[in-house]
């Protein structure tokens, strides 16, 4: 970005020098597709600083990743005469904002939650995460790790519940070149829906890897 065309000795505005940083800030965030509410404070005051006489201009350079949770460098270059004069150095904070599902209360590790677990708010974001906005993403899966009231959620922080223990008795379909048989089994080992377990067949005493289905069934494909 070039100020005026200067021809004599002058002093460049801090608060200028400060607005450019912000408008690269801006359009880096616009670059990334950010639209959502944001707040962008530098943690320097502005400061005016003494040119010498000459054309003056000046560019802003950031890192490609504008960090949301701590500061963002920003290099404000001013250069005299086509040559560099000096770098001014701001430190950016970013703040982005949306609306997401929250922790109602604390939620525990293994409980299945759903709609009463949670409700809507708008919250600072980190810009790596993607928070949930409906509560079908989650709806009777549980948290594997312990979840503070007013805490934002992402699909990260759950998993589906366990559905089916050792000793459980299941339906075993098996798949084999197209042909498709059902068995009665046990189960060998615990598993949560989408995972594998061993599941011992109750006539043949084979045991199995088998794909959990839901509550009642496990699936084996050969």
């Amino acid at each position: 970005m070039s100020l005026m065309p200067r021809t004599f000795a002058y002093t460049v505005s801090g608060a200028e020098l400060q607005a450019i940083a912000l408008d690269a800030v801006e359009k880096a965030l616009a670059q990334r597709g950010e639209n959502r509410r944001h707040e962008i404070f530098f943690t320097q005051a502005p400061v005016d600083i003494k040119l010498p006489e000459g054309v003056v201009d000046v560019k802003a350079e950031l890192p490609a990743q504008i960090n949301y949770i701590s500061l963002t460098p920003v290099r404000v270059m001013i250069y005299v005469n086509g040559r560099a004069n000096r770098t001014v150095s701001y430190t950016a904070s970013v703040k982005v904002f949306d609306t997401v599902l929250v922790a109602s209360h604390d939620l525990r590790i293994e409980v299945p939650v759903d709609a009463r677990d949670f409700h809507s708010a708008e919250v600072t974001v980190d810009g790596r995460n993607e928070y949930i906005k409906d509560i079908a993403e989650v709806n009777g899966l549980v948290p594997h790790r312990f979840i503070r009231a007013g805490s934002p959620v992402t699909l990260a922080y759950f998993q589906q519940p366990v559905a089916v223990n050792h000793g459980q008795h299941v339906n075993i379909i098996v798949n084999y070149n197209g042909i498709r048989a059902t068995a009665k089994g046990i189960v060998m080992t615990r598993g949560r829906i989408g995972s594998l377990v061993k599941v011992k067949n109750e006539t043949s005493e084979i045991i199995l890897t088998a794909k959990v289905i839901d509550a009642h069934t496990v699936e084996v494909t050969m």
